[in-house]
């Protein structure tokens, strides 16, 4: 099944009570995955069910790392029995769910299974103690008499973006799927990164519940924590398409250490209540039907994938298993080299940006200030007025000379990424048509060509600051009240120009920061579509090894009864999914 592998992390429950209001469709997709040997579905299908039937639905806990995700769940159930720290420290997903009594299950790669106390938790799910997973945790759940968790709601506590392992970020990605609600946890600084909006847009695509937390507030100002949840409810206005989007600002750590709540964690307290409450049975009614569909698709694919096995000669077998060594070899090579060549230019375009940032805001901010001046001068008001204007001055002119350089430099950039952008599409294109046409078994189905770039894949996501706590000062406004107006008007221009002086530097940086983060995410879409279709290619080729060593061991009669039987699951599987649909459609 080309493209498709069964996601071990997403099957998470390891159920005590089997069969338990399991649906008809789920169970048959099991029989008929365990009769076809394919364990994957099999197993996914039958902890579905197992879950659906005792009507538990997973809220997932995403965002970059660090931002304090496991504290946001120790404060909801009301245990601390996740690991918190100063370094990464989850590596493997970890359930919390309703148990009478506090206890703890570890579940292995390789099937396995281990009971472990609540405390020894960290042990399997941090890096200090558990490096990249080297002990191969599949899931961790553990067990909790919270009453958040009685109706249902299993909360799922995720490896973070932006973490220096690799893998975490893939497992949190692999996982999205298997959400049906989740509580997306933001900072202020920076208040959401292109990485994040990235993985909030999967997550919006995949589930209609999504609640946002701005945690740590207790650790920002008043102006920080005001902008950066105004930043953030901007850029997901925009990226999701929704007009109203709340954020929740708290700090888990001051919820946990004081004895009622603070800040916004009541509203949040409730908003979490009332999706267990009103929601829960939808959420694991549609669970059911998409995984039940997702799952019967899987299986179609596998099961074509292992009857073309079958039936192919075993001489052109052996040949394709000798052209898909070599071609994929020679893929990832190709790969590599022009991911690194993308990489230089991706670098290469940021630097771009802020030198010109440095070149144009030490001369803007020279001509602003002047200007700058001579309004101040120029305005009929009070002395106990004069000081504000100014400051509406500065900030009206930062405003109108910082657009006036978005709009020069906007379309320059994008016109720099396009170029950089040929380069390694005609790359791509060029290795994309050599491997197409190389007869190797497969490479028919890789996309021909790459389309052009005809400018930035991704939304800009900027959002410039009034820095107004700059504003403040509140000696310097009884001294206007007392000195004489030309003394009162110098003081006035030289806060102002200082003030109009930092919104250039860092509105200016902005711009450029964001220019940035647009070209990173452009290039990581177009060099992503390469590099899924090797993936793609590199899956089949250890499927094709791996039957081809199974067909030498069989004869002719195993072959022709296995090819039927696989004939005969997938015309059930088809009929099931067809039923299925059918059934959702009424």
């Amino acid at each position: 099944m080309p493209g498709t592998r069964p996601f071990v992390n997403g099957s998470l429950l390891l159920a005590e009570s089997r069969g338990v209001g399991r649906g008809d469709c789920l169970g048959t997709l099991e029989r008929i995955a365990t009769r076809a040997g394919a364990e994957g579905v099999a197993r996914e299908a039958g902890e579905l069910a197992a879950r659906v039937g005792e009507g538990r639905f997973y809220v997932a806990c995403v965002g970059q790392f660090k931002r304090g995700k496991s504290t946001v769940l120790n404060a909801l159930v009301g245990y601390s029995v996740l690991p918190t720290g100063v370094v990464p420290v989850t590596s493997a997903l970890t359930v919390l769910r309703w148990g009478a009594q506090q206890r703890a299950r570890v579940s292995f790669d390789d099937g396995s299974t281990r009971e472990v106390s609540v405390g020894d938790v960290g042990r399997f799910v941090t890096e200090a103690e558990n490096p990249e997973n080297e002990k191969g945790v599949r899931a961790v759940e553990v067990f909790l008499p919270s009453p958040l968790l009685s109706r249902g709601m299993c909360f799922v506590d995720t490896p973070g973006l932006g973490s220096v392992f690799g893998g975490n970020a893939a497992v949190t990605r692999a996982f999205v799927p298997q959400i049906d609600a989740a509580i997306v946890v933001l900072g202020a600084d920076p208040p959401i990164s292109g990485e994040e909006l990235d993985l909030v847009q999967a997550v919006s695509t995949q589930v209609r519940h999504v609640l946002f937390v701005l945690n740590k507030a207790d650790r920002l100002t008043e102006q920080e924590r005001v902008e950066g949840a105004r930043f953030a409810v901007h850029v997901l206005s925009r990226r999701l398409g929704r007009a109203s989007i709340t954020i929740h600002e708290v700090s888990a750590a001051e919820r946990i250490a004081a004895s009622a709540p603070t800040r916004d964690w009541g509203a949040l307290e409730q908003a979490v209540d009332a999706l267990a409450h009103e929601a829960g049975a939808d959420l694991v009614a549609v669970a059911e039907s998409r995984g039940a569909e997702r799952l019967a698709r899987s299986l179609l694919r596998e099961l074509a994938e292992r009857r073309e096995a079958l039936i192919r000669p075993m001489e052109e077998s052996e040949r394709r298993l000798e052209i898909l060594r070599r071609s994929v070899a020679e893929a990832e090579r190709a790969a590599n080299d022009v991911g690194v060549l993308l990489a230089a230019e991706r670098s290469r375009l940021t630097s771009d940006f802020r030198e010109r940032q440095a070149v144009f805001y030490p001369r803007a901010r020279d001509g602003a200030i002047r200007e700058l001046e001579a309004r101040i001068r120029s305005l009929d008001v009070s002395r106990a007025r004069l000081r504000s204007r100014g400051y509406v001055e500065a900030r009206a002119l930062g405003s109108r000379t910082v657009e006036r350089w978005r709009t020069q430099i906007e379309p320059l950039a994008e016109d720099l990424y396009r170029r950089a952008a040929d380069r390694f599409v005609a790359l791509a294109n060029d290795f994309l048509r050599r491997t197409a046409e190389s007869g190797a078994p497969g490479m028919e189905d890789l996309p021909r060509a790459i389309e052009p770039q005809v400018g930035f894949r991704a939304r800009s996501e900027l959002f410039y600051t009034n820095l107004m706590y700059l504003t403040t000062q509140p000696i310097g406004w009884a001294l206007d009240l007392v000195r004489p107006r030309e003394g009162t008007v110098r003081a006035v221009v030289g806060r102002a120009g200082e003030y109009l002086d930092r919104l250039l530097e860092s509105n200016t940086s902005r711009i450029a920061t964001d220019l940035g983060e647009r070209v990173a995410r452009s290039a990581q879409r177009l060099e992503g579509e390469l590099r899924a279709a090797l993936r793609n290619i590199s899956g089949m080729a250890e499927r094709a090894l791996e039957l081809a060593r199974q067909r030498r061991a069989e004869g002719e009669a195993a072959v022709r009864a296995e090819i039927e039987m696989l004939e005969d699951l997938g015309q059930e599987t088809e009929s099931l999914l067809s039923s299925h649909q059918s059934e959702e459609r009424a």
